[in-house]
């Protein structure tokens, strides 16, 4: 990973090195999000079964507080993407 120091001196020559490096992250972070969506779709499962609701707000919130804290409030939107692509349907 290049650090933020390094950024003064990059060079044009850089930005495909850059460019893998972001192409290796979005890779992780679709993993990422597929595993999610995987385990959100059990535990909603679980939750049904049990005679609960399928999403719980209470819990959503705080995933929505967790981002927001990670990323500033850019990190709201970032949470509701990954809620809405998890929920999925049963």
């Amino acid at each position: 990973m290049i650090n933020l120091e390094e950024t003064a001196t990059d060079t044009a020559a850089a930005i495909p090195v850059l460019r893998d490096q972001i192409d290796a992250l979005d890779l992780a972070i679709t993993r990422l999000v597929t595993e999610r969506a995987r385990l959100s779709r059990r535990i909603q499962a679980a939750r049904l079964a049990a005679g609960g609701v399928r999403v719980e707000l209470g819990r959503e919130r705080q995933i929505l507080d967790r981002y927001r804290q990670a990323v500033g409030t850019a990190g709201t939107g970032l949470a509701e993407a990954v809620l809405r692509a998890c929920r999925g349907s049963l």
